[in-house]
């Protein structure tokens, strides 16, 4: 189940570079650009920013907030 995820994750980079690589032009720069590269590509970076972006916050600010919280209720989190 995990490499399945991981293998999901990189599937979109790719197509969020191939999309994004078209819009530049890189690929093919006599093309007109069609609006759906664009829109590809930028559904593509906006998933992958939430996600790990996501991520690095919930580690970071909850991990400080952890660290802010009395021992009581430290007791009380862990057993939730």
């Amino acid at each position: 189940m995990k490499a399945a995820v991981n293998l999901l994750w990189v599937l979109l980079s790719v197509l969020g570079a191939f999309a994004l690589a078209h819009v530049v032009g890189a690929i093919n720069p006599t093309e007109k650009v069609n609006g759906l590269w664009l829109v590809v590509a930028a559904a593509c970076i906006y998933v992958l920013t939430y996600r790990f972006y996501g991520r690095w916050l919930a580690r970071e600010l909850g991990a400080r907030l952890f660290d802010q919280v009395n021992d009581e209720d430290r007791r009380v989190l862990v057993l939730v």
